[in-house]
């Protein structure tokens, strides 16, 4: 599932938000090979996690 944030503060909210609880998160930084700079943040992953957990932290998100 790809959800969408307003900005890059949103994810590192989120990824703490999902460590609080327990889970594995991990920030993915593009390489710069496409249109954005490299470095650039681009995905947070969260999981494995139960579906009902996972919507606890990310439920107010819409999808992409």
């Amino acid at each position: 599932m790809v959800l969408r944030v307003a900005a890059l503060q949103d994810l590192f909210e989120l990824k703490e938000a999902a460590r609080k609880r327990g889970l594995s998160t991990a920030l993915i930084q593009d390489a710069g090979l496409t249109e954005v700079p490299p470095g650039t943040v681009t995905v947070l992953g969260i999981g494995p996690a139960e579906a009902s957990e996972l919507d606890r932290i990310t439920g107010h998100l819409k999808l992409l």
